[in-house]
């Protein structure tokens, strides 16, 4: 508690005339993964995998941009990649990529891909997060989740990834910046 507010006290954006935000809004959501997850468990309908003629990715405007199908059916060693969302493509900086072994490594996509095998084998939801140096030597912070799917409701012949990425300031430029903001607010 840090003396200025107690838990009675109004928020300050009630006081300076802001309204709140409506409690659908305000309960939502915020993480893309979960999303995701929320929406395949939608589709399940009763059968252990969804049905990949279910999937309509152009309808998922909230996380299509970062997401990924990924197509079994011409084998596991390499699957397919049937769409790419824009953000993810931007970030690996290339338009076309067609199998699992044609994505970049070091971009935030071979983080997602990089786990295509395990959704197969646990047969279930794969949910992961980390760290890593990009291919543009950015810390680089994650989440993400493959989420299977099928055409005949007992093999997993599809997966959906989605992920979501932000970078951190290189560990020289927050010392930097840290420095100068220390500097700026004087001695206290």
């Amino acid at each position: 508690m840090d003396g200025l507010h107690g838990f009675n006290s109004t928020p300050d954006c009630v006081d300076s005339g802001f309204d709140l935000p409506p409690p659908v809004i305000a309960n939502a959501e915020r993480r893309l993964h979960v999303r995701a997850y929320e929406h395949w468990v939608a589709l399940l309908a009763g059968r252990p995998f969804p049905a990949i003629s279910d999937l309509r990715l152009e309808r998922l405007t909230d996380f299509e941009a970062r997401s990924v199908l990924l197509d079994y059916r011409a084998g596991p060693r390499d699957p397919r990649i049937v769409r790419i969302g824009r953000a993810l493509r931007e970030e690996c900086g290339v338009d076309i990529i067609a199998a699992v072994s044609d994505v970049p490594r070091g971009s935030i996509l071979s983080r997602l891909t990089d786990h295509w095998l395990e959704v197969v084998g646990t047969r279930a939801p794969l949910g992961f997060e980390a760290e890593f140096t990009n291919h543009q030597s950015l810390p680089t912070l994650y989440r993400g989740i493959l989420l299977p799917f099928s055409s005949d409701g007992r093999i997993i012949d599809h997966a959906l990834g989605v992920i979501n990425w932000k970078h951190q300031a290189p560990a020289a430029l927050a010392e930097q910046l840290s420095a100068e903001i220390s500097r700026a607010q004087g001695p206290r």
